[in-house]
């Protein structure tokens, strides 16, 4: 190194040192202007990249990932091979809760996983660094410096990989309110398909999926039938004990049948006491789980103190003898409408 070169050195810092000064002045000042506040973002990223070898010794291409920064939604983390922080950003502070002075240095397992994610997280990443198996993006729940949960969709780069020490540098992009949105259509979904009192389906949900439930019995040839039934006298019930016993009724009543039924069987609140079971199964299946399901009924509420005994009437068609669901709802109708006529608790096929 020549002269002109030390003399160059020492005038760069020369200027470094009275730009740093600047800066110092402007920390003090009541306001700042936008050009002020990009040479205070800076030398802040400055501070933050020291830890990281290889961000700190990158030209214009750390360009790249201060313009990630910006984005304030966008988590940017490096470690080092011990998984040590060496790079926290300001939404990483934001998003988890933990400042820059806290993070670097700790454990990455010690900060944002959830504890039952330690070992595979630990072991993915050391699989990483030794035999270069890329860990791939995905969605994520990690923990908040509170404990909270976070969703996030994590992506992963490791820079410096042919160098002693490689940096692993993780983006989360913050999806709490892509988890809140999904929340609230299952909320949604759940209001406008599910029964509020009885947790099954309700009518709404099975006119959007009988039409194809029907087409899918022509064309590929499946056995389906239909069970509607409801509660003898139910009426007399809520009058004489209130709707309060009523309710509890039908809850009792649904939790019994769930009992009988086979998970693909669809159990519908009709409305009221009324309820619907489509079956894939013959007639004469699903007479014998009408029968079943009428003596189950009777037997287990006799059981309970808290409600009065139920029995309950049925209808019973099956679907291949109709050409369209609206015919063959009229004729279960017609059968429940037969069973009561001839003395309720009975089935009628």
């Amino acid at each position: 190194m020549n002269k002109d070169d030390l003399l160059k050195i020492k005038q760069n810092l020369k200027d470094h040192i009275l730009e740093c000064n600047e800066i110092l002045a402007l920390l003090d000042a009541d306001s700042l202007n936008k050009d002020q506040k990009l040479k205070i973002d800076t030398i802040s990223n400055l501070i933050m990249y020291k830890k990281s070898k290889t961000i700190s010794s990158m030209g214009k291409e750390r360009g790249f990932i201060e313009l990630i920064n910006a984005i304030p939604s966008v988590a940017i983390q490096g470690y080092d091979k011990d998984r040590k922080v060496i790079y926290w950003n300001k939404s990483s502070e934001n998003i988890y809760g933990y400042s820059y002075e806290e993070a670097i240095g700790k454990s990455l397992e010690d900060l944002i996983i959830p504890e039952e994610m330690h070992i595979p997280v630990i072991e993915g990443i050391k699989d990483w660094f030794e035999n270069g198996n890329v860990i791939p993006a995905c969605e994520l729940i990690l923990k908040r410096k509170d404990q909270s949960a976070i969703h996030v969709f994590s992506s992963h780069v490791m820079l410096g990989e042919k160098t002693s020490n490689p940096e692993m540098f993780c983006i989360d992009i913050d999806l709490s309110e892509v988890a809140s949105l999904k929340i609230k259509n299952t909320d949604l979904e759940q209001k406008a398909n599910y029964d509020m009192l009885t947790n099954i389906y309700n009518r709404n949900y099975f006119d959007s999926i009988i039409d194809k439930k029907f087409h899918q019995m022509l064309t590929l040839k499946q056995e389906l039938s239909l069970i509607m039934f409801d509660v003898d006298y139910f009426k007399k019930i809520n009058d004489q004990y209130g709707h309060d016993i009523g309710d509890k009724a039908l809850i009792y009543l649904v939790q019994i049948v769930k009992k009988i039924i086979r998970k693909n069987d669809i159990l519908v609140r009709w409305g009221g006491e009324e309820f619907i079971l489509l079956l894939e199964a013959d007639l004469s299946m699903v007479k014998d789980i009408a029968n079943k399901l009428r003596n189950n009924i009777e037997v287990e509420t006799s059981k309970l103190k808290d409600i009065p005994t139920l029995t309950c009437s049925f209808g019973v068609v099956y679907m291949g003898d109709f050409s369209s669901f609206d015919k063959a709802y009229k004729a279960v109708d017609k059968k429940l409408y037969l069973a009561k006529r001839n003395g309720r608790n009975r089935v009628e096929s």
